[in-house]
């Protein structure tokens, strides 16, 4: 997606979910496993003991093998259900080590476009202020820019296959 930039956050992310829907699914799952290889190995990850994971949608990384590493552990697992309109329709307990991010495009240096309504926004600068937050997505979507708005959190790292 690099070279010819869109000109704006709706166009993006119709050329990337465009690009995404064209994935298939033994494709997708090979890389989605390289992704939650490179992010096990991450000295963050191994030292985490309270996780909140997205949900992932049918064209996002899978990442059961995370949650399956997880349990393993021992780790406490937080899910952010795709229904989460408002950082408080996640229940909390504990203070988050780390958070797994979703999005339709990153930059090299964290920069995020999302799904669109603002939601992880919200929640990485309120919930998961102090956590580790790690952008996961398919090497076709780091774009060498994006607009970004005051709300926007950055990610400190961005995990690809």
């Amino acid at each position: 997606m690099n070279g010819d930039k869109p000109t704006t956050k709706q166009d993006l992310r119709a050329r990337i979910q465009a690009r995404l829907g064209e994935l298939a699914l033994e494709d997708r799952a090979v890389r989605s496993r390289v992704i939650c290889e490179r992010v096990a190995e991450l000295p963050v990850w191994k030292n985490a003991r309270v996780v909140a994971l997205f949900e992932a949608m049918d064209s996002e990384p899978q990442i059961e093998l995370l949650v399956d590493e997880l349990r393993r552990r021992g780790s406490e697992i937080i899910f952010i259900l795709p229904s989460a309109r408002r950082h408080e329709d996640v229940p909390i307990a504990s203070v988050l080590d780390l958070v797994l991010v979703p999005g339709v495009a990153f930059t090299r240096d964290g920069r995020r476009l999302g799904r669109g309504a603002g939601f992880f926004d919200r929640f990485l600068a309120h919930r998961a202020q102090r956590a580790v937050k790690i952008g996961v997505c398919f090497n076709f979507q780091i774009v060498d820019s994006l607009v970004v708005e005051t709300h926007d959190v950055k990610v400190d790292l961005v995990v690809t296959d």
